[in-house]
């Protein structure tokens, strides 16, 4: 831009103010009541008061109607419930269906605090931005600011204003109406003049701010995708750097060098009290004897006159090599304890159930089953759950399907062997000891095993005054 044009554009002359209404300005309230009354019966409905204190009844005489708010907040709060309920029955029924303590699919009682929370984060959400919307907010400049009489509206004084965007509204019948309600004052609302483009020193100065805004974030970015060879920054050092010892590490403080100090004598670890009831255990801990080879500490199980070595279960607990496997040591002397040959390595598991077969330990064994089992093993003992079915629609290696309760080798296991499983874990199935109350676990057994006998079942199992209402096969079925 050169020096003539620069000049054309400074010396074009200004747009004259834009006339915004008129304002009347009163002593008390009761006389802008009455204003406010005469302008309402005159049609006008662009019309304000500014008073120093709420008015009763200036609603009422500035014809202002109810706003339809509450019913814009009333219907995003329903919005929030369906989208609520929606999402929980979609993600919780059909895309991903787990059960979840035994809950039913879709929407249940458990749906409620969801639906409740979006309920009110629509209402809230709505309510402010609704308000903001109907007011025409925000409204950095007021053309009423620019008289100043308007300073006493907070004070003492009591106004009234008609907008001239008001579809009834002419300039000399506003003037004539409002000086016949005997105001202190009537003035013309004149638009500010003041230029309205942001001086240049507050553009340069946001631009500033915002670029320093952006070198933390650089900085940032640039160590992530770096590497260095200088530690860390330590801005709390003594979070960093506290002067505690950790386990496994040595101190100077105890005359054994080690941080960790050992139990005091006769401490019982929590649960452990049970830990000679074969009812805790799922096995005989009397039958369970230990021995040491070489150094290292070796179990076995005591059956009558002989010793099974049960060390095979756990492969850290394997004899060394060249101890011998008919259990005599070393020198050929016999040794009282040690390992009979051809002994069959398992832990003396109960055989029979502690707890009695009947209907109430039957129905809370299928009820925690389908709480704890079910996902994984399936209702009916497959392992075709859904966690099962999802891990293998995924295709990932490093699921491992759960085994099906109606295997061969599953069905002759102990009654122990399979409640030692749930207390203990296998593979990757985790411990519910935490979960499970023992009785609870036998229970869950007592109905595992009735899962494998409903599959292997015959006539015999039935009893006789109950055979007869059985259904015959299909011919079909019987080739």
């Amino acid at each position: 831009m050169n020096n003539n044009e620069h000049n054309v554009k400074s010396n074009k002359e200004p747009r004259p103010p834009k006339a915004c209404g008129w304002m009347a300005e009163f002593e008390n309230e009761h006389d802008l009541l009455h204003a406010a009354e005469k302008v309402r019966d005159a049609g006008y409905t662009k019309t304000d008061a500014f008073t120093p204190f709420p008015v009763h009844g200036i609603d009422h005489a500035l014809g202002i109607k109810p706003t339809i708010l509450p019913f814009i907040v009333l219907c995003a709060g329903l919005t929030g419930l369906c989208t609520a309920l929606l999402m929980q029955w979609w993600m919780n029924g059909v895309d991903y269906k787990y059960i979840i303590s035994g809950k039913p699919f879709g929407i249940t009682p458990a749906s409620i605090p969801v639906s409740f929370e979006l309920t009110i984060l629509f209402s809230a959400f709505t309510s402010v931005l609704g308000m903001l919307a109907l007011n025409g907010l925000p409204k950095f400049s007021n053309p009423v600011f620019t008289n100043a009489k308007f300073d006493r509206a907070t004070n003492d004084r009591f106004f009234l204003y008609v907008d001239a965007t008001d579809k009834y509204y002419n300039r000399e019948s506003v003037k004539e109406l409002l000086s016949s309600v005997h105001a202190n004052s009537l003035d013309e609302v004149i638009e500010d003049s003041t230029p309205s483009e942001l001086p240049r020193w507050i553009l340069l100065g946001a631009l500033l701010i915002v670029l320093a805004g952006l070198i933390p974030a650089a900085i940032v970015l640039n160590m992530r995708a770096s590497f260095s060879d200088l530690p860390r920054w330590h801005v709390f050092f003594d979070m960093d750097f506290q002067p505690k010892k950790k386990p496994q590490q040595t101190t100077t403080i105890f005359k054994d060098g080690r941080t960790m100090r050992p139990q005091v004598p006769g401490t019982i670890s929590r649960g452990q009290l049970d830990q000679q009831d074969p009812f805790y255990l799922g096995y005989d801990p009397l039958k369970v004897k230990t021995t040491s080879i070489d150094g290292e500490k070796q179990i076995y199980v005591s059956t009558g006159d002989s010793v099974a070595n049960v060390s095979a279960i756990s492969p850290a607990v394997q004899p060394p090599a060249g101890t011998p496997a008919s259990g005599t040591p070393a020198s050929g002397t016999p040794a009282s304890g040690t390992p009979a040959s051809g002994a069959t390595p398992a832990l003396p598991f109960l055989e029979k159930l502690p707890i009695e077969a009947n209907e109430e330990n039957i129905k809370l064994g299928k009820a925690k089953y389908e709480i704890y089992c079910s996902a994984c093993h399936g209702y009916s003992g497959f392992g075709d759950g859904l966690v099962s079915k999802r891990a293998a629609s995924l295709a990932q290696d490093t699921w491992t399907p759960p085994s099906s309760l109606h295997l061969d080798r599953i069905q002759k296991q102990p009654v122990g062997q399979i409640f030692h499983t749930i207390s203990k874990g296998q593979g990757k199935m985790a411990s519910y000891a935490s979960s499970i109350t023992p009785q609870e676990r036998w229970s869950i057994v007592l109905y595992v095993r009735a899962l494998q006998r409903s599959r292997n079942a015959n006539i015999e199992d039935v009893p006789v005054d109950q055979r007869g209402s059985l259904t015959a096969p299909a011919p079909s079925q019987t080739k």
